[in-house]
């Protein structure tokens, strides 16, 4: 609803309350009620019968998936997941999508959230990295780092979900000892 409208809105009310003299509280109530409307049918309280964009998936399963092997291929080469606290703005601006039709991208083809998707990605880059000569005095924190992750924690949940194990088996998984 625009701000004209609610201002009309307000004023019919107005009138059809009798109150034709323009005093303290009318006048408070003439320049709230329509900024009150404007928050109403923003929230969607009023027009819920109306479609919105998330309701309106335009992007069919078959282009789902396939803006998602060019999402693969763009984060394998860019390697964008090792920033950092990413955000999905910041990836679908390289896609030229929004940031609402990446994410319904992702949710249709990987059936992960964007950030479940990133941390996939890092964990995979964690299991490369843990035996590169260059990182070997690394600690699992330092490693879980570099590959983007901000919280060791977090590190930790999105490797018991991706790989079904915990940091300490991890190391001794997927570290290649020397003999």
């Amino acid at each position: 609803m625009s701000l004209f409208m609610s201002y009309i809105v307000g004023f019919v009310l107005i009138i059809s309350l009798g109150i034709f003299a323009i005093s303290g509280p009318t006048l408070v109530f003439f320049i709230l009620f329509p900024l009150f409307l404007i928050m109403i049918c923003n929230s969607g309280v009023l027009n819920q019968n109306e479609s919105t964009p998330s309701q309106e998936h335009y992007i069919d399963a078959n282009t789902a998936i396939e803006y998602s092997r060019l999402l693969d291929k763009i984060m394998r080469r860019e390697k964008f997941y090792l920033i950092q606290n990413l955000r999905i703005d910041e990836i679908s601006n390289h896609l030229m999508l929004t940031p609402r039709e990446l994410d319904y991208i992702i949710n249709q083809a990987k059936h992960k959230t964007f950030n479940q998707y990133l941390d996939d990605l890092r964990v995979l880059e964690v299991k490369e990295m843990i035996n590169i000569p260059e990182y070997e005095d690394c600690d699992l924190k330092c490693l879980a780092e570099a590959c983007g992750f901000s919280d060791f924690k977090d590190f930790e949940n999105a490797l018991f979900r991706v790989l079904h194990t915990n940091s300490e088996d991890f190391k001794e998984q997927y570290l290649e000892h020397e003999a």
